[in-house]
């Protein structure tokens, strides 16, 4: 087991605040601080700076904390195994949690019930920071990832999608980007990792999501959709999420001319050894997710 004092620092770093510190561990600001003191001395090294009220975190201090929320997801594993339990926590982008793996998720839970597994569906920033501070056990991430601090694989490459009504303008028409500019655009959150992929796929048009100045932003897919369907406004959607929708004819496509229509879906997971539980997910997901849609139509388009 960890010295206590190290949980201190742990909080410390993810509070950057004595006081805040002391009122969760229920010990003084004082004992804060003589806590991170005594690790300073027996590491000899700095790990935290007070400068003008603001805590800061050396680079000695967060590649301590790294190995010490390693070390607790360790020390979880071993308590689990020994008490013949284990938990999986898997965190996905809204698109995926919704409309990709719910039925893969059943199905791992059926054949491992030993192993008690958590969904937390959230956008890329949050579920990146989950990973970092070891609240998931891998993330699925349905946009770019630019963090070097972990194994990132492509498991899946979706397609996306700009939606309008069935009796828009532009339905069933193949524009250029430009003829969209002055549409009443819905987009994402920032963070969303679809919003991150068409704001690269933007940049090739020299254009930013600011160029579009008729735009709303709505966080939820289930309510974008509604409002595609009943009014005049237009969204980009992942396939995945409107595939029905299409197939049944009750949204339409517009096309753009020159737009690269496909986005990777990552696997994201930390670099050292995972647990089997995390292993096997991951086995049961790269087999099982090309399946999800093999009646309805091949979603997982191959670039020629």
């Amino acid at each position: 087991m960890l010295d206590y004092r190290y949980n201190t620092f742990v909080t410390l770093v993810e509070t950057k605040s004595y006081t805040r510190t002391a009122e969760i561990i229920n010990f003084t600001q004082p004992a804060v601080t003589k806590h991170i003191q005594f690790i300073e001395k027996e590491l000899n090294t700095t790990l935290v700076r007070y400068d003008d009220r603001v805590v800061s975190i050396t680079n000695e201090g967060l590649y301590l904390y790294d190995k010490i929320k390693q070390l607790q997801s360790q020390i979880n594993q071993i308590k689990q195994s020994l008490n013949n339990q284990t938990t999986l926590t898997i965190g996905a982008s809204k698109t995926i949690g919704e409309y990709l793996i719910s039925n893969i998720i059943e199905e791992y839970s059926d054949q491992y019930p030993m192993v008690n597994i958590s969904l937390m569906v959230d956008h890329t920033d949050h579920l990146l920071s989950a990973l970092k501070t070891h609240k998931i056990d891998l993330a699925l991430i349905s946009g770019p990832v630019d963090d070097d601090l972990f194994v990132k694989d492509i498991f899946y490459t979706d397609r996306i999608v700009l939606a309008c009504s069935n009796n828009h303008h532009l339905a069933n028409q193949t524009v250029d980007i430009n003829d969209i500019k002055d549409e009443k655009l819905l987009i994402r959150e920032d963070g969303s990792g679809l919003q991150d992929a068409i704001n690269n796929k933007l940049h090739s048009f020299n254009l930013h999501i600011n160029d579009f100045i008729n735009r709303q932003t709505v966080g939820n897919i289930k309510l974008a959709k509604s409002l595609v369907k009943k009014g005049q406004s237009i969204a980009f959607f992942y396939e995945a999420a409107i595939h029905h929708d299409l197939n049944n004819k009750k949204i339409s496509q517009i096309k753009l001319n020159n737009f690269n229509e496909l986005q990777p879906f990552y696997l994201v997971k930390q670099q050292y050894l995972l647990n089997p539980a995390t292993q096997s997910f991951i086995e049961k997901l790269t087999k099982d997710i090309h399946n999800i849609f093999k009646n309805d139509y091949n979603i997982n388009k191959k670039t020629n």
